[in-house]
């Protein structure tokens, strides 16, 4: 349990990665089918999903973000409590309320700009606690020393 304990926190880490990644696409392709192609956006463009290279990233963004890493990081809050891991359940919990907050600021970021800067924060601090979750799992031989 150590190690799926250790693979999940890494999980979540990697999945705030594909996560910006996957943001910066989006709206590198939007910028270029603006700047470049002529699109236009507005209500209307919005409402009928524009086809643009990097369009696919919004889609990824939203499904990994309000789906996949909540389920991800609520298995590893559960992996937590059989992992036997000094404080593993502690930054496990950290973890899913970063989620959570994360979850929650991305939905207001809707509303309001200042949430979108917030949920910008939140997933370099989300990414920080999965990888010191992460480094918590000792090998043997560091545990046995």
């Amino acid at each position: 349990m150590r190690s799926a304990y250790r693979v999940f926190a890494y999980l979540i880490a990697a999945l705030v990665v594909v996560q910006a990644s996957m943001i910066a696409y989006a709206f590198a392709g939007l910028g270029i089918w603006v700047d470049k192609e002529g699109g236009v956006l507005d209500q209307a463009a919005m409402e009928s999903e524009p086809d643009f290279t990097g369009a696919v990233g919004f889609a990824v963004h939203g499904i990994n973000g309000m789906m996949l890493i909540p389920l991800v990081a609520l298995i590893f809050l559960i992996v937590s409590f059989f992992a036997k891991i000094p404080g593993g359940i502690k930054w496990a919990g950290f973890v899913l309320l970063a989620v959570i907050v994360q979850v929650t600021l991305g939905l207001f970021g809707h509303e309001n700009a200042i949430f979108g800067m917030l949920h910008g924060i939140n997933a370099l601090l989300l990414f920080s606690l999965a990888v010191m979750a992460g480094k918590r799992v000792q090998t043997g031989a560091e545990a046995s020393v």
